[in-house]
């Protein structure tokens, strides 16, 4: 017995799901703010059914929350949230990484040497947003080089989380540049077979994200904290006058 393969056009849902995910991992919508689906729908162009199935399916991804008493909202990370999920990061990773070492044809080094020249390029012509996609999928060629589909899986409770962190954390041309310099270091790394330096290095690039990210906060935090002094004192002025 033999069937076809059937083909489907994406779903408004879908479609949804992805503009948002998209919008809340490069920064477009901010962490913590409010979501409405009733605006969402207006934006996007489309009923308030596709949004909300949109909303449940990231709130499985944990980008937003969906609380009966306060709405939607999209995701904060809290301190504690920072060190585990890099925590559980550095678990999958350093697994891939010791399937790849162990395996004698992996062709993960030749997929990663590809998205490497590609971010060279994207810094090149300060395409950022291109920098940290590739980025993304630097790393997601090493935790599907492992070979082993439940890493995959496991690697996307965290992987949209991962990238709202890194494109807020790599809002700085020093810290980007400083990023690519680990990737090449990481291939080099992996080329040559030491495990153990590849393993230091990736740990200490996964701790860099969340410094770096930490960095950002404080500086998000002092620039809203000068915006409500200037706009209270604005508002003095006027009630003085």
């Amino acid at each position: 017995m033999s069937l076809e393969k059937l083909s489907r056009p994406e779903s408004l849902a879908e479609m949804a799901q992805r503009e948002l995910r998209n919008a809340i991992i490069e920064g477009r919508l901010k962490l913590g703010d409010q979501l409405s689906e009733i605006r969402l729908s207006k934006m996007l162009g489309i009923s308030k059914t596709p949004v909300r199935e949109a909303l449940m399916q990231l709130k499985r991804e944990g980008l937003v929350q969906i609380d009966p008493q306060r709405g939607t909202s999209i995701f904060r990370i809290e301190d504690r949230e920072i060190d585990q999920i890099a925590g559980f990061r550095r678990l999958l990773e350093t697994e891939a990484a010791r399937l790849i070492f162990a395996s004698e044809k992996s062709s993960t080094p030749r997929r990663m040497a590809e998205i490497l020249e590609a971010m060279e390029l994207a810094i090149a012509g300060e395409a950022f947003q291109s920098y940290r996609k590739l980025d993304a999928d630097f790393h997601m060629a090493l935790i599907e080089g492992a070979g082993n589909p439940y890493l995959v899986s496991a690697y996307g409770l965290i992987a949209a989380k991962i990238g709202a962190l890194r494109s807020r954390a790599h809002d700085d041309t020093q810290v980007v540049s400083r990023s690519l310099e680990t990737h090449r270091r990481l291939l080099r790394l992996l080329e040559a077979g030491d495990e153990e330096k590849f393993n230091e290095l990736i740990d200490f690039h996964i701790a860099n994200t969340g410094r770096d990210y930490r960095a950002w906060l404080a500086r998000q935090t002092a620039a809203d904290e000068t915006a409500t002094d200037d706009l209270a004192s604005e508002a003095t002025d006027t009630a003085s006058k």
